[in-house]
């Protein structure tokens, strides 16, 4: 066994990756031995060198106590296990069983540090994020015994005793609803009198309680009661709302102020509706760390507050380079989409795609990496946003719209495969049937033929909008390439009866193709059931019994002009956006400082302070002298740059607080008014009987973006009327002044 392997093993995880992977040798499982050989040569080190060198877990010489049933190969291959358990997360039980069975072992022989504490809990944590999903609910219930033990052998004291180990089994626990787990294990922690409350579990603590129910007075009092037992009275200071630094164009680290404390407190008081509150911890959270707040900060505005606020948020997140999710894009995405299902006015559609397009670009420019799914969601809020058209009668206007959507697609399609995100069978499944409703037949057509380019296979239902399309268009090679294609995927060639609705489908096409005999020869050839057939064929005899198509709706309906011009317009400015990030490689930043993000409808809040009104206030409120001689001095760990920070989007620290710093005053003014309306509305439901009191802060069963505060066109109006109200306002600077004062109280 080589020495080198045994010393680079037996260290803890967090210092064997400080070390180069080439001394990491594989060393196999040894026989149990009492010595260590010593390498041989003329460097051969003395034996007081090697007692030094060693570490503590490993015996110095052969006489040392060894405890029984241990050798030195166990640990070696347990974090060799470890290291590959935590990489690739693999969804097998017995192995994972044998895994932690070694790990309780060790951890009775006192042969484990901190650091392998928080590996298991951390992989086994993960392990049952990856898999929530999953319909296997044994291996979760398997996970959950594994972590039980964890827990069960912490408060025991078996194993190491390491903060992070609370905090994942905290997170855990609130994340599969095991509430009363969580919480006795939390009453447990808080009462060790010789283990300090750590602020990094703490944070998770809080966040378990609000969503137990315990309360935000009681959840507030255990955030106040965390920050007096800092150590460093800066510290404290610096997670107090207004808190002053010592150098806004610097960035600053102080120890103490954990961010995963500010979001237990943040994520609580959105949970009970202290909107306020929490957008002054989220204020102070960019304060200090402006590119480092993690991701989970964001999905909590994206799940509990309006998308209207939610975007606000979103793009702060990317104008600073911190890291967002492809699960949160989508949520963001799914929330501007439903915008458009729900509003009738071309024109509040159109600022909806746009501001769904500003979020891709923002997240492309922050190094987000793009997927299918946002492909799909985007793809299908476009078209869901033409103007519908009369397909029999196309204006001019009509076909260079048509021309210049199909060169949009194509060129989405193609930046999106930059991205490794190729459209698939969904895209076109979900996206066709749309295009062909509206009247645009020969998009829809174009589609379905890149389509089958790519040799993907329509969904039933698209063959028989494009064999209804076909019809319409007396459009005869589309309706049996169409047909060809519903026989391939769901007829007797894929061994499947095709049901009624294809062939009527078929059979009515035809007629309006003047292909009656097409239709009588399929069904000859195919030979459908004899109650099918004669179904098709007593229709065929009475054309009058034929409903008229969904598509046949369109025809009721005139475009407008200026609809189609507005659509127009969208194309041309998100052709122009694709090629303001086309060259851009997938996963780098772009600068947001040379090139802001364009304000749309939906994101712009509009604000009547002048930019001199704002400087002002901002340099009073984070320069003024006397708040600069109160600020407790910091401790020597203060880790303060000499050189001036910039942001990986190209931003020097100082403008970046300054801009994250006006996007929270427009936050606080937006949510008052939504408050004051949201309330109003409440109260209203309750008198009429429509609505009854409800307990806040309680775990909720639906979970997708946007639930707490669903956009309905009503809802929609009302924050359009709120933009209306808050651009007539006209201010002086005093006044402007006392409102952002008052707000920030």
């Amino acid at each position: 066994m080589d020495r080198v392997a045994i010393r680079y093993a037996l260290l803890p995880i967090n210092q064997r990756l400080c070390i180069p992977r080439r001394l990491a040798l594989v060393v196999q499982a040894q026989p149990s031995s009492t010595h260590i050989p010593s390498r041989s040569g003329r460097n051969k080190r003395n034996p007081q060198d090697q007692r030094e060198t060693l570490p503590p877990s490993l015996p110095a010489s052969k006489n040392s106590h060894i405890p029984p049933g241990w050798s030195p190969s166990d640990l070696i291959q347990f974090r060799q296990e470890s290291d590959l358990i935590s990489r690739d997360l693999p969804m097998n039980l017995d192995h994972l069983r044998e895994w932690v069975v070694e790990f309780l072992r060790l951890g009775k022989l006192k042969l484990l540090d901190s650091s392998d504490s928080n590996e298991v809990a951390r992989t086994l944590h993960n392990l049952d994020r990856k898999y929530k999903s999953s319909k296997d609910q044994k291996f979760r219930a398997s996970v959950h015994h594994l972590l039980d033990e964890v827990r069960r052998a912490y408060i025991s004291g078996s194993i190491p005793l390491a903060a992070h180990v609370p905090l994942h089994l905290l997170a855990y626990y609130k994340e599969s609803g095991h509430l009363d787990q969580g919480v006795e294990f939390w009453n447990w922690l808080s009462k060790q009198e010789n283990a300090p409350l750590s602020p990094i579990f703490v944070g998770a603590a809080i966040e378990l309680l609000a969503v137990y129910g315990a309360g935000i007075q009681h959840c507030e009092d255990i955030y106040e009661r965390t920050l007096d037992q800092q150590d460093d009275i800066g510290s404290q200071y610096q997670l107090q709302p207004g808190a002053i630094l010592p150098d806004r164009s610097k960035a600053i680290t102080i120890k103490g102020t954990s961010l995963g404390l500010l979001q237990g407190i943040l994520s609580a008081r959105l949970l009970y509706g202290k909107w306020q509150t929490s957008y002054l911890a989220l204020d102070t959270a960019f304060r200090l760390r402006p590119t480092q707040v993690v991701s989970r900060v964001l999905d909590l505005f994206v799940y509990e507050r309006p998308i209207f606020e939610a975007l606000h948020v979103f793009f702060m997140f990317c104008r600073g380079g911190n890291r967002v999710s492809n699960a949160t894009l989508a949520a963001v995405l799914n929330c501007l989409k439903k915008i458009i299902d729900q509003v009738s006015d071309c024109t509040s559609k159109i600022n909806a795609v746009r501001a769904m397009f500003q979020v891709i670009e923002a997240y492309v420019r922050s190094a987000g990496l793009l997927n299918t799914q946002h492909l799909n969601i985007l793809a299908r809020a476009i078209v869901s946003a033409m103007p519908p058209t009369v397909p029999t009668k196309l204006s001019v206007v009509d076909e260079k719209l048509t021309k210049t959507v199909i060169d949009l697609f194509k060129q989405l399609f193609v930046y999106f495969a930059k991205h490794g995100a190729a459209p698939n069978s969904v895209t076109y499944n979900g996206t066709i049937p749309v295009v062909l409703s509206l009247g645009y037949f020969s998009f829809g057509s174009v589609l379905f033929n890149d389509m089958a380019t790519l040799g993907l296979s329509p969904h039933e239902r698209l063959a028989q909008s494009l064999m209804e399309a076909a019809g319409f268009s007396k459009n005869s090679e589309l309706l049996k390439t169409a047909w060809t294609y519903a026989c391939a995927v769901n007829g007797p060639n894929a061994g499947i009866q095709l049901n009624f609705r294809s062939w009527r489908t078929m059979t009515v096409a035809a007629r309006r193709c003047g292909l009656d005999s097409f239709a009588e020869d399929q069904l000859n050839l195919l030979e459908p059931e004899s109650s099918i057939r004669a179904k098709v064929t007593a229709e065929a005899v009475d054309n009058d019994s034929v409903e008229p198509s969904a598509l046949a709706e369109v025809e009721r309906e005139n475009p407008k002009t200026e609809d189609a011009h507005r659509f127009e317009d969208l194309c041309a400015w998100m052709l122009t956006s694709i090629n303001r990030v086309k060259d851009l490689q997938p996963g780098s930043f772009s600068t947001f400082y040379e090139r802001p993000l364009e304000e749309g409808d939906f994101d712009a809040w509009p604000d009547s302070a002048e930019e001199s009104w704002r400087r002002r206030l901002y340099d009073e409120l984070t320069l003024e002298k006397d708040h600069r001689n109160a600020r407790p001095a910091l401790k020597a760990q203060s880790n303060l740059k000499d050189i001036i920070a910039v942001s990986d989007t190209g931003i020097h620290f100082d403008c970046l607080r300054y801009s994250n710093w006006k996007t929270i005053n427009s936050l606080l003014i937006q949510a008052e008014a939504f408050g004051q309306r949201h309330r109003a509305s409440t109260d209203a439901a309750i008198r009429d009987g429509r609505a009854s009191l409800q307990q806040k802060g309680s775990n909720t069963t639906d979970n997708t973006a946007g639930a707490r505060y669903p956009v309905t066109m009503e809802q929609f109006q009302a924050h359009q009327q709120d933009v209306r109200n808050e651009r007539a306002k006209d201010m002086t600077e005093e006044q402007w002044r006392n409102r952002i004062l008052r707000l920030r109280n």
